[in-house]
């Protein structure tokens, strides 16, 4: 027996956690809780947008493609935390619109995705809304609580492996 197959064969036969057990797990695990926070934000986000047609995936693309002169996939993809595949999933339909392009990047031997002209003017009606949604989240959390939250949200994006984290940046 392999020793995978006996860690796993031995976490079998230890006693299952009770519900109570279960339910102070889910209060206390990061994943849970940050998975959950971003499903709610996401989706007030998603509400208010939708006003411009887009959702708060799609805005994060634009927005993002707008502060730039174009990236290339691995570069997008590093910098949204998505991998490629999803990457790929989710500018097909902005592609399908006409409100990003894939061209050739400077040097030719690669590509680069790039906001059109389309792509600016419904950024141009959903920046607006964005900033209103914003506001309002703002408002909610306070802006020190806001700012220290983004600080350390930006920090667990920087720091992936977790072994690496440490509470150093607060």
């Amino acid at each position: 027996m392999s020793k995978k197959s006996q860690n796993i064969t031995a976490r079998k036969s230890e006693k299952f956690p009770s519900k109570a057990d279960l339910l102070s797990a889910g209060l206390s695990c990061v994943n849970f809780n940050l998975r959950r926070a971003s499903r709610a934000v996401t989706q007030f986000y998603d509400r208010e947008l939708e006003k411009a047609g887009l959702t708060s995936q799609r805005f994060s693309l634009l927005h993002t493609l707008g502060a730039t002169d174009g990236l290339g996939l691995a570069e997008l993809a590093d910098l949204l935390v998505l991998d490629r595949t999803t990457l790929i999933r989710n500018l097909t339909p902005l592609e399908e619109l006409g409100y990003v392009a894939d061209v050739p990047s400077e040097n030719k031997r690669a590509r680069k995705v790039i906001l059109t002209q389309k792509g600016l003017d419904a950024l141009r009606v959903a920046y607006p809304i964005w900033e209103e949604a914003q506001a309002a989240v703002t408002e909610a959390m306070g802006e020190d609580d806001l700012k220290r939250l983004l600080k350390r949200l930006n920090s667990i994006v920087r720091k992936r492996n977790f072994k690496e984290f440490s509470k150093s940046e607060d």
